[in-house]
């Protein structure tokens, strides 16, 4: 049986906000650089977060 578990829309927006403050950067300039093929190791993963939760908020744009 699947796990479901609801999450609010500003703890969408702190969770993204807080993966970026780990890694130094923004939201415009990390999505540059997976677009740009130039993540490495984790930063993968982390990317696929932030997709998710783009989906989760409805926006499109990465």
């Amino acid at each position: 049986m699947a796990h479901v578990e609801a999450v609010t829309r500003d703890e969408l927006l702190q969770r993204r906000d807080g993966i970026l403050e780990q890694l130094g950067t923004d939201l415009a300039t990390f999505t540059e650089r997976a677009r740009a093929f130039s993540l490495v190791g984790d930063e993968w993963d982390t990317w696929d977060e932030l997709q998710n939760i783009a989906f989760l908020l409805g926006d499109d744009e990465l």
